[in-house]
C-alpha cells in the first residue's frame, strides 16, 4: 500500500513547496519502499536563489542500487522534470555509497525533506576527493557551449563559444522561469564562473566551498590573483540580474566586457587540467585513472605530452585502462594529433 507522504522539511516559498510535495509523492509511489531519504541543496537552501534557480533533489536509495533501478531512475527524472514549473536537478544516490565515500554538499548544506537523516552517519569527503569532483566539472559546462562533432575533442586553446555572438556565445542556453517566460541566460556563465573559482580553490588551498557565493568569496580572500574579479563580477551579475541578460544596452555592454575576459579564464584553467589529468593517470584508484584517460581523449591539447602519457599507459596498463587510452588515442589521431609511426 502506497502511504502519502508526511514531509519534514518545507521552505517559505508556497510554490516550491507545492512543487516538492507532488515530487515526493511521484518519487514514492515510483519507487515504494526503495528511498531511504530526501534532500534538497543548492541555493534553495543557503537562500541564494534567483528566478529560474534549479531545485536541487537528491534520492538517497536504501543499501546499492537493485538491477534496473538506475535506469528507472533516469526516465522518473525526465517525465518528473517535464511536469514541474520549476527546474528540477535530481540525482540518486547509493545510501552504501555515501557512508564509505562521504559527501560533501548533502553533508554540511542540505534540507532533509523526508526519511532518515543520515547526515551525521556520513562522513565529509576527504580533500582529495572533494578535489576531484570539483576539477572535472569546468569542463561539463565549457564543453556544451561549444559546437562540436559528437567524437570530435575539443581543440586547444579553446575558443569563443561564439565568437560573432553579442555576448560571445555565453548566452547559449536561455532559461524558462517559474510563469514559463523563456529568457535570454547567463545562467552558464554564472555556473561555470563558480566551478572556476571552486576547483582553482580547492586546487591551490584544499578548502571547501559548498556554494557558489562562498566559493566566490573564499577566492577573492585566499587566493586574489588576476581572475577574482572577474569571477566576482560575473557573480554580481546574478545578483543584480538574476539569469536574465540585461536590457538596458550599457548593462549589456558591460557584460559583454566580462565574456570577453572569460575566455581567457577558461584556457588558464584548462593548462591546470591538464597538469591534474596526467597525474591522476599514473596514481590512484582504477576507476579515477579511467575518467583521467577518457577526458583526455576529449581534450586536443596542443604538444606530445598528453599523447606521450595515453601511449605508455595503453602499451603497459591492464584493462579497462588500457581499453579507454586507446580510444582516446584513435579519437585524438582523427581529429588531428600525430599519429606514432611504428618502429623500424
Amino acid at each position: 500500500m502506497i502511504e502519502d507522504v508526511m514531509p519534514v522539511g518545507m521552505t517559505e516559498d508556497m510554490s516550491l513547496n507545492a512543487s516538492l510535495y507532488g515530487f515526493l509523492g511521484l518519487a514514492q509511489a515510483a519507487f515504494p519502499g526503495r528511498i531511504h531519504a530526501y534532500f534538497m541543496l543548492g541555493s534553495h537552501v543557503t537562500s541564494e536563489a534567483v528566478g529560474a534557480s534549479d531545485v536541487d533533489l537528491v534520492m538517497v536509495f536504501q543499501g546499492r542500487f537493485q538491477q534496473g533501478e538506475p535506469e528507472r531512475f533516469e526516465l522518473f527524472r525526465r517525465h518528473v522534470n517535464a511536469l514541474s514549473r520549476l527546474p528540477l536537478d535530481i540525482s540518486a544516490a547509493e545510501e552504501a555509497r555515501l557512508l564509505t565515500d562521504g559527501a560533501a554538499n548533502l553533508k554540511t548544506s542540505s534540507l532533509l525533506l523526508l526519511g532518515e537523516d543520515l547526515r551525521e552517519r556520513i562522513p565529509l569527503m576527504p580533500k582529495d576527493k572533494w578535489l576531484r569532483y570539483c576539477m572535472h566539472r569546468p569542463f561539463i559546462f565549457m564543453e556544451r557551449s561549444r559546437a562540436h562533432a559528437d567524437d570530435a575533442p575539443l581543440l586547444l586553446p579553446l575558443a569563443y563559444p561564439d565568437a560573432g555572438g553579442p555576448l560571445y556565445g555565453y548566452d547559449h542556453r536561455s532559461h524558462i522561469e517559474a510563469d514559463g517566460s523563456m529568457h535570454r541566460s547567463i545562467k552558464e556563465l554564472v555556473t561555470l564562473a563558480c566551478w572556476l573559482a571552486t576547483a582553482q580553490l580547492a586546487l591551490r588551498t584544499g578548502e571547501y566551498a559548498f556554494s557558489k557565493s562562498a566559493a566566490i568569496d573564499a577566492y577573492r580572500k585566499q587566493v586574489n590573483d588576476e581572475w577574482a574579479p572577474l569571477f566576482w563580477e560575473i557573480y554580481e551579475c546574478r545578483k543584480r540580474w538574476g539569469y536574465r541578460v540585461p536590457q538596458a544596452p550599457e548593462d549589456e555592454a558591460h557584460l559583454r566586457s566580462l565574456c570577453a575576459r572569460m575566455l581567457e579564464a577558461e584556457n588558464h584553467f584548462l593548462g591546470l587540467y591538464k597538469d591534474y589529468l596526467l597525474a591522476e593517470l599514473r596514481r590512484g584508484e582504477l576507476r579515477d585513472r579511467v575518467l583521467a584517460a577518457q577526458r583526455l581523449g576529449l581534450l586536443l591539447y596542443p604538444g606530445e605530452e598528453t599523447l606521450t602519457a595515453l601511449r605508455e599507459v595503453a602499451d603497459t596498463a591492464d584493462e579497462p585502462l588500457r581499453q579507454e587510452a586507446r580510444e582516446s588515442l584513435s579519437r585524438l589521431e582523427k581529429h588531428g594529433a600525430p599519429v606514432r609511426q611504428p618502429a623500424a
